[in-house]
């Protein structure tokens, strides 16, 4: 039914429309007070609504920006963490080294204690490498910087590793590319630490204590001469010289020393070992127990010295050259068997250093090596020889042989030697019968003379010379009365004589009415007695007993009727022993050798990337950003450039230079502290903002949207109450038609 077909009158119908009205606005105030906005659509207002929604969507960036500046945040929290430890751990670096420089003597004590201390500082700046590269955070790490690594080349350290006596070349710390060219030279001549020589015979009581040779080209090394003494006071006295991990003991008891003491010579330790070291020391019994304090007992280090040299130069940077050689004192660039440094302001090469076989690089000029072996006091200085007649190394030899009836009993030395001299290309042989110069010709290379210096005083310990016969010793006296006369006695044989000795037999004859009684003397503690008679020829033989001629036989023939009755009288024959070189007299050359050079290249390795960069988007329209630097904080030449320790620390200036990289490493890290809190402090500051930023533009869209509550709540009352009143004005306009109808 349509509506027009009901007629309602006019103050139904108006009172009907404004209950409709009022329904409506009743349902839009129940729905705002639903929702809590005044604006649910574009339709309860479109300017308002958009722009409302305009701002709740930059509210929404801005918060989804804050969660990753706040991700940002944390990975600067998580490098600043690693920096933290990493700075306590250079604290405890700074402790070893402390340490280090409070225990630097050069004793094997300390040196061991300082070796510990660097390695133990080498595990710290390893763990300072893994720490930086474990401050990762969600794939960035602003502790490694841009990657960028420079190192040596592997040709260049193919090519250094190929010299005989080097391995393991490389460059750390490497702040710039540069070129390293190492030089080795030195010929290996030994000598040794002036003053342990002195301690050495002072403390353990032994003289003309000798260090020498050449260095071996296979068997080298670089240890120190060890010198101990076991025995005591009348004791058998026992020597142990070690040297590269060989020992060599020998033992000298009282008995030889008697003999030596009573043939006015000492006893000497003469040894050569393998690697080319030669020691030989003179042993006085008296003297080793007359050591104060010790009486010897104990043991020595005798620092060695080896020529030969490691120089190492630079043409970046600064510009240097640096020499570590066998030859300085220990603690002061002395170089060592093992790992070497060489610090340059570019970079640190290292060599490890093969000691038996690095002299095979050297580069070094023909050289004569002093005279070694117990003679070596026959040749005075150094032997001379032309460049051009050491072709090849070789060790000489000296050797004599004499006439013993050329004997001189007073100087104690023969009158001539004829000397014979070897070398490489001949035997030549001299007859000396004084000091001075003597020419060999054509014994070196090539048919080249030596010439040597010769002092005919050390000689007798490398001749060879026949003992005395009867004919070679003469009655030389007769005295205290006429028991005898000289040609009534003759020297018949003498044998068993000591070898390497002059002997003075002296033969005491007294007679009394019925016999002669003859008493022999050998000067050496050794003596006979024989009982003759008085007038008639006889043949007399005396068995020496005691001493070193224990054994031997003099037999002297008296003519008859010879002797007197109650007299006196003194025989005295001079003789020598067999002569049987028990000595060496030796001496070296070394041929020159060109030597071999290589070079360490050190290159940019890798290029340098930004992955580690941290870039933090400040607005929502990615138009305000910070770059935060990833800095490389490892050890490494691009970094903190602190590098692992230098020759073990075994040189003050090793413990320096890691002092100096350590303490402008900490300058380093706290500069790369304050870059990472400078940037957090501004990425933070904009976090703030961004959350107080987006609470204003969410409260903006609040005020174009949202209802007030209060005022919506008096709407409702109000529309209710209006609600209530249109109804009764309804129901009034309906009870006049009801009067109406109750006219029926």
């Amino acid at each position: 039914m349509a509506t027009n077909d009901i007629q309602l009158t006019a103050g139904i119908r108006s009172n009907l429309l404004l209950l409709q009205q009022t329904t409506s606005l009743l349902d839009r105030t129940q729905q705002r007070l639903a929702t809590g906005n005044k604006i649910n659509s574009a339709l309860d207002g479109p300017v308002a609504f958009f722009a409302a929604k305009g701002l709740n969507r930059r509210a929404d960036d801005l918060s989804i920006l804050k969660d990753s500046i706040d991700q940002s945040i944390s990975t600067i929290k998580a490098a600043d963490t690693g920096m933290t430890k990493i700075e306590s751990l250079l604290e405890q670096a700074s402790g070893l080294i402390t340490t280090a420089y409070q225990n630097l003597g050069s004793d094997s004590n300390s040196v061991e204690l300082r070796k510990s201390l660097a390695e133990q500082y080498n595990t710290l700046l390893r763990q300072i490498d893994k720490l930086a590269e474990d401050s990762q955070y969600q794939g960035k790490n602003l502790l490694l910087g841009s990657g960028i690594r420079l190192d040596a080349t592997s040709s260049s350290k193919s090519a250094t590793n190929a010299l005989p006596g080097v391995t393991a070349s490389r460059v750390t710390n490497v702040t710039k590319a540069d070129d390293y060219v190492i030089d080795i030279s030195g010929n290996g001549a030994i000598s040794a630490n002036a003053s342990d020589i002195a301690n050495a015979e002072r403390d353990r009581g032994i003289t003309n204590l000798r260090v020498s040779g050449f260095q071996s080209k296979t068997s080298g090394n670089f240890d120190p001469v060890v010198v101990r003494y076991t025995g005591g006071v009348g004791k058998d006295k026992t020597f142990t010289v070690t040297e590269g991990g060989v020992s060599v003991t020998k033992t000298f008891t009282t008995e030889q020393w008697d003999i030596a003491k009573a043939t006015g010579k000492l006893l000497n330790f003469d040894h050569q070992f393998a690697s080319g070291t030669h020691i030989n020391f003179d042993i006085d019994f008296d003297l080793i127990d007359d050591v104060p304090d010790t009486n010897g007992l104990g043991t020595s280090i005798i620092e060695k010295f080896v020529d030969l040299g490691v120089s190492v130069a630079n043409f970046n940077g600064v510009g240097q050259n640096i020499t570590r050689s066998a030859d300085n004192l220990l603690g002061q660039e002395k170089l060592a068997n093992g790992e070497n440094s060489w610090n340059f302001d570019t970079g640190t090469p290292r060599l490890t250093i093969d000691e038996r076989t690095i002299l095979q690089s050297a580069a070094y000029s023909a050289a004569v090596g002093e005279a070694y072996g117990r003679a070596a006091s026959a040749i005075v200085g150094t032997p001379s020889i032309a460049t051009t007649g050491i072709s090849n190394d070789y060790t000489y030899t000296v050797a004599a042989t004499a006439d013993p009836a050329d004997f001189d009993f007073i100087s104690g030395r023969f009158n001539t030697y004829t000397v014979a001299a070897t070398g490489p290309f001949s035997t030549a042989a001299l007859s000396i019968s004084a000091d001075g110069l003597a020419t060999f010709s054509s014994i070196a290379d090539n048919g080249t003379s030596v010439e040597i210096n010769l002092l005919r005083a050390g000689l007798n310990g490398v001749t060879v010379a026949s003992a005395s016969d009867a004919t070679q010793a003469d009655a030389t006296e007769q005295v205290l009365g006429g028991a005898i006369s000289a040609g009534n006695v003759g020297l018949t044989s003498i044998t068993g004589l000591g070898d390497n000795l002059a002997h003075k037999i002296t033969i005491s004859l007294k007679t009394d009415a019925s016999a002669s009684t003859f008493v022999l003397d050998d000067g050496y503690g050794g003596k006979a007695t024989v009982t003759g008679t008085l007038d008639s020829a006889q043949v007399l033989s005396f068995v020496i007993e005691g001493g070193v001629n224990s054994g031997a036989v003099v037999q002297i023939t008296i003519g008859g009727t010879s002797l007197r009755e109650d007299a006196e009288a003194t025989l005295t024959y001079n003789a020598i022993g067999a002569f049987t070189a028990p000595d060496d007299l030796r001496f070296d050359v070394r041929a020159a050798q060109a030597g071999i050079t290589s070079t360490l290249n050190t290159i940019q390795v890798t290029d340098g990337t930004d992955q580690n960069n941290l870039t933090v988007q400040l607005n929502e329209t990615n138009t305000n950003q910070l770059t935060v630097v990833s800095r490389n904080v490892r050890t490494d030449g691009q970094g903190l450039a602190v590098d692992f320790s230098q020759n073990e620390w075994r040189d003050r200036a090793d413990i320096d230079n890691a002092k100096a990289m350590l303490d402008a490493a900490k300058i380093r890290l706290r500069s790369t502290a304050s870059a990472l809190n400078n940037n957090l402090d501004v990425i933070t500051t904009r976090l703030e903002y961004t959350k107080e930023f987006t609470d204003v533009l969410a409260e903006g869209a609040n005020k174009l949207v949202q209802a007030d509550q209060n005022e919506e709540g008096a709407n409702m009352l109000q529309l209710q109450t209006r609600q209530q009143l249109g109804t009764i004005s309804l129901s009034l306009a309906n009870q006049a038609q009801q009067a109406i109808l109750r006219l029926f």
